[in-house]
């Protein structure tokens, strides 16, 4: 699995653990995009608990048109439903995000 940096391979490890939801791939996949870079850790991951993602305070932070576009993916891949304009998300993101958010389909596909 390709991390961005040795903080998120760490911080995306520590919320499955602490969680027990290694084998969940929905959770997985949010998990990934959640802990990928500094804000989304910081205003997303927090709503992570015991009882599950907290969408709705997710999406209450102050999120760029980039960042809310990755997050209605990783709410997808974790709910199976809903839509996001993936044509949208190819114009709006940079290569980093692009990749974080193929790594995610991958992830939510594969484990």
């Amino acid at each position: 699995m390709y991390f961005d940096d040795e903080k998120h391979k760490e911080e995306f490890h520590h919320l499955f653990q602490r969680l027990g939801k290694a084998q969940d791939k929905e959770y997985l996949a949010a998990f990934y995009v959640l802990t990928a870079e500094e804000e989304l850790r910081r205003k997303g991951a927090k709503f992570v608990g015991q009882g599950g993602i907290n969408w709705q305070r997710v999406f209450s932070q102050d999120w760029s048109s980039g960042y809310r576009l990755l997050l209605k993916l990783a709410q997808s891949l974790f709910q199976s439903s809903g839509k996001i304009e993936l044509a949208y998300g190819l114009q709006t993101w940079d290569e980093a995000r692009f990749n974080l958010a193929i790594q995610a389909i991958l992830v939510r596909r594969n484990v």
